[in-house]
């Protein structure tokens, strides 16, 4: 009997060249998951030190100082100025300057992050949004990843309200980020879902565009 060798060796370069990519298959799903459990394991961290005690009490030391009474006795939001911000405003946005850094790197899946810590961040960014990103302040660069962040958020909130049919130009007002602070001194540090609004959470970031 004649073995057409040829034929049995294409053979067996096709069977191997099917297993090896089969292989190489397994092992970047293998990869992935391994990544998203990571992933899932840093959100976890973060969620962690985002309700510890030490930075409950800075949120807690930025809203009080951000909220002062009027000449009515009312409260609301005090003025500040880029060059003398709040101290403790410096804690909060390196904590979530932080979150930027690890999704920029991988470790953080950035729609985990919105969904975890957007209605938290967001009020902030926006009260010190001058600091952030005004031309005239010295931490522009410093805070770059986020103002990055901020933005891609800003676009998957986007996405939502639209699914929502919600107003999708609606601004966090004053008395929005009143409400945040007041949550902030009065809660403890408890976590919270916020009921999401037709008027909701969208900044001027979502109008820039990457560098």
């Amino acid at each position: 009997m004649f073995v057409n060798w040829d034929a049995v060796q294409a053979i067996s370069t096709a069977v191997l060249v099917l297993t090896s990519a089969g292989a190489i298959g397994y092992a970047g799903l293998q990869l992935r998951h391994e990544r998203a459990y990571r992933a899932v394991d840093n959100l976890e961290k973060q969620l962690s030190f985002f309700l510890s005690e030490p930075f409950v009490a800075a949120r807690r030391r930025l809203a009080k100082a951000r909220l002062g009474e009027d000449a009515s006795g009312e409260t609301g939001l005090l003025a500040w100025d880029v060059e003398n911000p709040p101290v403790s405003v410096f804690e909060v946005l390196d904590f979530y300057e932080h979150l930027s850094l690890l999704v920029k790197k991988g470790h953080l899946d950035l729609y985990d992050v919105w969904h975890t810590f957007y209605e938290w961040a967001q009020p902030v960014y926006v009260d010190m949004q001058r600091l952030i990103e005004g031309e005239d302040s010295a931490y522009i660069e410093h805070y770059s990843d986020l103002q990055r962040m901020m933005r891609r958020m800003d676009e998957i909130q986007l996405a939502k309200m639209h699914d929502q049919k919600a107003n999708h130009w609606a601004l966090w007002t004053p008395e929005r980020i009143l409400e945040h602070y007041q949550y902030e001194i009065e809660a403890g540090g408890r976590p919270r879902r916020l009921r999401r609004k037709s008027e909701t959470t969208v900044t001027a970031t979502r109008l820039k565009k990457d560098a």
